[in-house]
């Protein structure tokens, strides 16, 4: 056996042990060592091909989820004919084969034999809920602003993006954000929500790697409001700490827009809901916490500020404390996912992902300061710790 070979055994071996322990540490670790090792052994041609055709075969999935296409393979024990999901589908047969070719090639689907298509555990878990939804979202809203990206930075002649009108807007020909947008698109709507729910719901949770008694618990007032969920969406954050923490001390508090809330069913009555927006005066005054999630990397620098100072202006110095759960850009050689997230963010909303030292400069324009910057590493969100500067 060569020395290529050998390596090669081994690391499919090591890949073998890893899935049949279920160790998520270890096979995120291994996926990067083979993602290494990918780029160490593609051509320089190669790679600038890939990036060349890299928007083909979501153009391809995304039509065949708009046609139904997917939904059916995915239901099915047994392959179906390109016959049979031209009829159920209303689609011309040659080009449901075209479309499905490059799926069937990158595992999304299975080519049993000649035009008959069966489903992977990657077709299985893209019909979820929450990543059909995150799909059809991405596509519609995320991937028109990211083609047209170019062409408006070279209209701005190269500025960052600071505010709309931003790519959203140019691409989509709209004065409104992508959340007004998104209102008047039900259908969107519901996909968007049903993404963020289901992102939300496998992320670690910031109480997984914080001393929370030491951050929150130790000297809560039991008769204030002890923490403050602001932007929550439908709760899955303060539900977690609540099942978690179920006798903690104080008032546990879920604030969103209107719209939301009214959405919002079956949280147990420790949980209060309260229609708030946030460029507006905070009106839950001394909380122990006011806590964002993913909320601040929405906007440019001058909103931030201006949710920032509504929430400082509500907060009891010595005793209440703020909590964002963000990414926190490393100042060099950031990953690959939360580079990629921060030009969605610039694309979509006129946002971006920050570094600790950006965070701190939002911070201290509000009259605020870090207390610390919690991490779990540089591929997934940490926790910025924050209270009213002296």
């Amino acid at each position: 056996m060569t020395s290529a070979a050998k390596a090669s055994a081994d690391f499919v071996a090591a890949a073998e042990s890893v899935l049949a322990s279920q160790d998520e540490a270890a096979r995120k670790q291994l996926l990067g060592t083979a993602m290494k090792a990918t780029a160490m052994l593609e051509a320089p041609l190669d790679a600038v091909w890939r990036m060349v055709m890299s928007p083909h075969a979501p153009a391809a999935c995304m039509t065949l989820i708009k046609a139904g296409v997917i939904q059916e393979i995915a239901k099915s024990d047994a392959p179906l004919t390109a016959e049979h999901l031209s009829k159920t589908s209303g689609a011309d047969k040659l080009l449901l084969v075209c479309l499905l070719r490059p799926l069937s090639a990158l595992g999304v689907v299975k080519e049993a034999r000649q035009e008959e298509y069966a489903p992977t555990p990657v077709t299985k878990i893209l019909v979820d809920r929450a990543l059909l939804g995150g799909y059809q979202f991405m596509f519609s809203a995320a991937t028109r602003s990211l083609a047209n990206l170019p062409f408006y930075l070279e209209k701005t002649n190269f500025k960052h993006v600071s505010g709309a009108p931003g790519p959203f807007q140019d691409a989509h020909g709209t004065p409104d954000n992508m959340y007004l947008w998104l209102a008047s698109d039900p259908a969107m709507m519901a996909n968007f929500n049903a993404f963020m729910t289901g992102q939300r719901a496998d992320r670690k949770q910031w109480f997984d790697f914080i001393d929370v008694y030491d951050i929150l618990l130790k000297g809560a007032d039991p008769s204030a409001p002890l923490l403050i969920d602001i932007g929550g969406g439908e709760g899955h954050d303060l539900l977690e700490f609540h099942r978690r923490y179920p006798n903690a001390p104080g008032r546990l508090i879920l604030q969103d827009l209107p719209p939301v809330i009214d959405s919002i069913q079956d949280l147990p009555s420790k949980v209060e809901c309260q229609k708030y927006d946030f460029f507006q005066e905070q009106p839950v005054k001394g909380a122990r916490c006011y806590y964002f999630r993913s909320i601040f990397h929405n906007w440019p620098d001058a909103d931030c500020i201006k949710i920032l100072r509504n929430t400082a202006a509500a907060m009891r110095p010595g005793y209440s404390k703020l909590l964002m759960s963000e990414f926190v850009l490393p100042s060099s050689n950031t990953p690959l996912y939360p580079a990629l997230l921060d030009i969605n963010m610039m694309a979509l909303l006129n946002g971006m992902e920050r570094t600790e030292a950006e965070f701190s400069a939002l911070l201290d324009a509000a009259g605020l300061k870090v207390v610390k910057f919690w991490s779990v590493g540089a591929e997934t969100e940490g926790l910025v710790e924050a209270v009213l500067k002296d």
